[in-house]
């Protein structure tokens, strides 16, 4: 679940109540992402950093900071199983 986060933050785009995906506006104070796996909140505390919580791992930077830290989390977690599995042949012919 934290690789589906890396993407969302990396792209900037985020999915509305009305069902469209748009960059989080400028002037958002507060971030709230429930999700089964994850747990995030994030406060920004000034025009650049924000304060975040995680899953209970705390960040204290910028918005490109905390994507990069994230997604160095993403990167060094182990996926589900299923993950692994062969799902599809290459084929020359």
């Amino acid at each position: 679940m934290l690789d589906s986060l890396c993407i969302i933050f990396m792209t900037g785009y985020f999915k509305y109540a009305d069902g469209t995906y748009n960059p989080v506006p400028e002037e958002t104070q507060i971030i709230e992402i429930r999700t089964e796996h994850v747990n995030a909140y994030m406060k920004k505390v000034n025009n650049k950093l924000w304060i975040a919580s995680v899953n209970g791992r705390f960040f204290y930077s910028t918005m490109e900071k905390f994507t990069n830290s994230l997604c160095k989390i993403a990167d060094n977690k182990k996926l589900p199983s299923v993950a692994y599995e062969k799902r599809s042949i290459l084929s020359d012919n």
